[in-house]
């Protein structure tokens, strides 16, 4: 991964985890409710735990797995043609190591931005799609200003995060481009580039 994406992630890594919804609710939160109640259950696990515990990763990873889509991402990632051609056990892997991948990185990243001025600028619903919807908000850190845009799809009485774009930067579209790098550096072995995917990105 170069040093550019590694800085993204970290951004994305302290402010990216900010979506939930309880699947008790009778109807899914507005996603701006959604940012405020996240995001203080996110900075309470970054004040509790050590940054390099593993109280800490668990906390991270819990915040994550009720926000983040994983494997709708992996499915986009490899790519329609990959994903069609992958068993199923080719799937399931890639989305686990997809997910500890990114984990790993966004807890590193988290601590460093607990105190950021973050607020939200607009919550965009999709005209033609109820089920979809885009976040978008400004961090201040360090005194520079970061546009980020969260696409979320609801998923029964969920939301879950799909993709981030940070100042442009699509990053679901960036790891799409590793993966398909990846793949033809290892002559179409699937096997090969879940193998060698953290060492990848």
């Amino acid at each position: 991964m170069n040093m550019a994406m590694k800085r993204l992630l970290g951004v994305v890594g302290g402010l990216a985890l900010v979506f939930s919804v309880s699947g008790a609710s009778a109807a899914p939160k507005d996603p701006r409710v959604l940012v405020e109640e996240v995001t203080t259950e996110l900075f309470t696990v970054v004040k509790a735990h050590p940054a390099d515990s593993e109280a800490y990763y668990t906390g991270v990873d819990k915040v994550l797995d009720k926000v983040v889509d994983f494997r709708y991402i992996a499915a986009v990632v490899m790519g329609r043609d990959a994903w069609g051609k992958a068993t199923a056990e080719q799937k399931t892997r890639f989305a686990e190591v997809f997910k500890n991948g990114l984990v790993r990185s966004y807890a590193k990243g988290i601590a460093g931005y607990a105190n950021s001025a973050i607020k939200v600028v607009g919550v965009d619903q999709n005209a033609q799609n109820a089920k979809r919807a885009v976040v978008r908000q400004e961090v201040a850190h360090e005194g520079a200003v970061h546009q980020l845009s969260y696409t979320l799809r609801q998923v029964g009485e969920d939301w879950r995060l799909i993709n981030v774009v940070l100042n442009g930067v699509n990053l679901g579209q960036s790891f799409s481009s590793q993966f398909t790098a990846a793949l033809r550096k290892e002559g179409g072995d699937i096997d090969k580039v879940i193998n060698n995917w953290l060492s990848e990105v």
